[in-house]
């Protein structure tokens, strides 16, 4: 071989011999730059932010509302009645106003019309009552003074309307009264709703209208130097209240016109 095709040998090492030992040199120098760290392929980081270093996964908290309420469902469903239970149940339902819910909890329960005493009752709601055909509607709304409901009544082709208040015990607690004339031929027609003072002995009364009520009931007893008087406030359904226009029942806000009324 010439002198001058001669390839120079790495530093520190001697030059190959032959073409065999040419090729082991080449491969160990490959094999020792593989091996080196330099040569290594390195991981790429991603850079973190702020928020993702300090993030930690919120604590789950049981619902134990939605448990309770699940677990008082099932046991709804799974309770079965005795047969003591299912009888007075079938009694309950024979009446007409269980039926209807008769719990005070409810705003509407049902037949009003079945406890007024219409003998006593309508001269005091109406003009000119005989002969006529009085209509109540199958539900009343339940309030805390008792069942308010709209009532009918129709004689020939002249109906007339009224809202009527019965209280717990069945019997008219009180009318809407727009007059006093409509107040004073309530409480003379329903002498129940009077106040016991207006029933003693040598009292006269009547209606007037109120200043700081819908109403004045004036009441006079006695004659001559011994004459005495008394003024008492009344709502606009003729009832005797000490708290003026706050105790008055704002009809319009019941809608008693949507409900049917039966004969």
């Amino acid at each position: 071989m010439n002198q001058n095709e001669r390839k120079p040998a790495p530093v520190g090492q001697e030059a190959p011999k032959s073409p065999a030992d040419r090729v082991r040199l080449i491969q160990e120098m490959q094999r020792a730059a593989e091996a080196s760290p330099l040569h290594q392929p390195q991981p790429v980081r991603q850079p973190q932010t702020q928020a993702a270093q300090t993030f930690q996964q919120p604590a789950r908290v049981p619902d134990g509302f939605a448990v309770k309420q699940v677990n008082a469902v099932q046991q709804a469903l799974q309770a079965t009645p005795t047969s003591t239970e299912a009888a007075a149940i079938a009694r309950a339902q024979a009446s007409t106003q269980a039926l209807f819910g008769g719990s005070t909890d409810l705003e509407v329960t049902g037949n009003p019309w079945k406890v007024i005493p219409f003998g006593d009752s309508l001269p005091a709601l109406f003009d000119d009552a005989g002969g006529a055909t009085p209509k109540l509607p199958e539900k009343a709304v339940q309030l805390p003074e008792g069942s308010l409901f709209q009532m009918s009544l129709t004689k020939g082709a002249e109906t007339q309307k009224r809202a009527v208040l019965v209280g717990k015990d069945g019997k008219l607690a009180g009318a809407e009264c727009k007059t006093p004339q409509d107040a004073q031929r309530l409480l003379s027609g329903a002498a129940w709703l009077l106040p016991a003072s207006a029933k003693q002995k040598d009292t006269t009364w009547k209606v007037s209208a109120g200043t700081d009520s819908a109403f004045t009931l004036e009441l006079t007893r006695g004659a001559g130097k011994a004459k005495a008087s008394e003024r008492l406030s009344l709502d606009n359904f003729g009832r005797v209240t000490s708290q003026g226009r706050k105790s008055d029942i704002v009809v319009a806000n019941y809608y008693l016109d949507r409900f049917d009324a039966a004969a």
